[in-house]
């Protein structure tokens, strides 16, 4: 993932923040990467500098709740220096800071992968996943570095795939997987077969975990594989992308639409919650 020079050194002081300010801020805040913190094309977070730093001051580093797989979250967060618990694979496990697995929510890809590729030749259905194809390929769907796609390849619970059948045969599929305790969720650029967890789950697991009182959650997500996590959460904030209107988180005290897409957006909807916190507007305890 390319980071700019000033973009190390923005990062550099949000480490040292991260260091010095305590950590037992009052809320957390659980955040997408692709088409919410980072740039959906480029990987970009150079936008959403001012919002954390602004947070880092407060002693609150962002939680990842991603579809990217562990070893991609890991990369993001050395290259960032933004350390921190985070959930990997659409909610599939949840890791510690350090990088060690905490637990796991999902069945492994192992166990059920040739299943369902028997049950794509059975039923003669057109898609290909990530299991198909060489690492190039993923790099050219994505734009990642042919390096970082083979990280994105890594995957431990879940298959991105591309559907080139037509919606009855989607129907049909969904209902043959369900048969394996799998199912499917749409993301930003792929929909994933998986089995039954989310991201919001994750993030309760997460929660449930802190010293009482327990932390309010602050949520940010673009994509439908992003709603379990807008809905669990005490203020979601929905960025501006291709499928945001899909989005209608029903939970949320207070839910916060960006007319702006990705870092940008992030920043926006991060300057917004900690203006109505500090204008006791939104009360968080």
């Amino acid at each position: 993932m390319p980071v700019s020079k000033g973009w190390r050194e923005t990062c550099s002081t949000i480490a040292v923040m991260n260091q010095i300010v305590a950590t037992s801020a009052p809320f957390l805040v659980f955040t997408d990467l692709d088409g919410s913190l980072m740039e959906h094309e480029s990987y970009s977070i150079e936008a959403a500098k001012p919002a954390l730093t602004e947070l880092a001051r407060r002693g609150v580093t962002p939680i990842f709740a991603s579809s990217k797989t562990a070893v991609e979250i890991l990369a993001v967060q050395r290259a960032s220096g933004l350390t921190a618990p985070f959930i990997c694979e659409n909610g599939a496990a949840v890791y510690d800071s350090s990088g060690q697995i905490l637990t796991e929510f999902g069945l492994p890809r192992t166990r059920w992968l040739d299943a369902v590729h028997q049950l794509r030749e059975r039923l003669s259905l057109r898609f290909t996943g990530f299991s198909d194809w060489p690492a190039v390929k993923i790099a050219g769907l994505t734009g990642l570095s042919e390096g970082d796609a083979g990280n994105a390849q890594r995957r431990e619970f879940t298959e991105p795939m591309l559907w080139q059948d037509t919606q009855a045969n989607f129907q049909l599929f969904k209902s043959e997987i369900q048969k394996l305790s799998l199912t499917t969720l749409e993301g930003g650029r792929f929909i994933s077969i998986q089995s039954q967890f989310d991201k919001g789950e994750a993030m309760k697991w997460w929660q449930a975990r802190q010293n009482p009182p327990l932390p309010f959650l602050i949520a940010l997500g673009d994509s439908p594989n992003d709603l379990s996590l807008l809905a669990a959460a005490d203020v979601a904030v929905v960025i501006k992308s291709g499928k945001s209107d899909q989005l209608d988180p029903q939970g949320p005290a207070t839910i916060i639409r960006t007319s702006l897409p990705g870092p940008a957006g992030w920043n926006d909807g991060i300057r917004q919650i900690l203006n109505l916190l500090d204008s006791q507007q939104l009360l968080i305890n």
